[in-house]
């Protein structure tokens, strides 16, 4: 039987991808999960639409995160840490820290990679993940607190 998919399936295909399936895994799993219907032509025509609308949506989304990525670039964000006489710093900045603070300043949905929180004065970049493929870096600064 040939369905239309209507999420991306790992294993099977893509959104939007007309695919081949055995029909009791068509009627049974997939149709009634709403992953998938049937590709006839009423169908067929209804998805050259939606995945024309689809594709513009994705454009735009990926134009934002781009713009995104661009203006992260230029970010810096400072966080104070106690320390002591000899340089030994008593705290650090973590992920969610980080997440927090750009959240502040109206970033969204993104995801902070940081192996080990930051436990020495002084800046460092951090990647950050948008979504959809798209990563940027922000600086980060560490100073002692006054």
């Amino acid at each position: 039987m040939k369905i239309i998919l209507l999420n991306d399936i790992k294993g099977l295909g893509k959104k939007f991808e007309v695919k081949e399936v055995k029909d009791g895994y068509a009627k049974n799993f997939l149709m009634p999960r709403n992953l998938a219907k049937m590709a006839n032509k009423t169908n067929l025509g209804i998805l050259a639409q939606q995945k024309a609308v689809w594709e513009r949506q994705e454009k735009e989304i990926i134009d934002g995160l781009e713009k995104n990525a661009e203006q992260l670039k230029e970010v810096v964000l400072d966080f104070p840490l106690k320390s002591g006489e000899n340089g030994q710093v008593f705290g650090s900045v973590s992920a969610l820290e980080i997440k927090k603070a750009l959240e502040n300043l109206g970033y969204k949905d993104f995801e902070v990679f940081l192996e080990k929180p930051i436990k020495e004065l002084g800046e460092c970049l951090v990647e950050i993940d948008l979504g959809k493929g798209l990563k940027s870096k922000v600086k980060i600064r560490a100073h002692s607190q006054s």
